[in-house]
């Protein structure tokens, strides 16, 4: 099996460009999520506290999503130095070896 370790490295730079493109998003969207109440009467601070329910799981979601994001290029960043050692390693040993 072959293993690229820059094709890891670019997948964990696009990996980390999504969670920072959705961290931007997300903090501009959010001054426009939260709602205020239509009217005085319970019909219209129910339905806004529903909506603004509704925007914090999304915030929530969204802050677990960039975290899953930028876990998940560390792994991949972490696996292609592992692979880039493990080849430096055997490039060592067989260079050494008595022919």
């Amino acid at each position: 099996m072959y293993v690229d370790p820059q094709a890891l490295v670019a997948a964990a730079m696009e990996l980390e460009s999504a969670a920072t493109r959705l961290r931007g998003i997300v903090s501009t969207a959010q001054p426009t999520l939260r709602v205020l109440p239509a009217g005085s009467e319970e019909v219209s601070g129910s339905a806004a506290n529903y909506f603004n329910t509704i925007s914090g799981s999304l915030a929530s979601s969204t802050d677990r999503a960039i975290e899953e994001l930028t876990a998940a290029a560390a792994a991949l960043r972490k696996n292609a130095a592992a692979y880039e050692l493990e080849d430096q390693l055997t490039k060592t040993s067989l260079a050494a070896a008595p022919i």
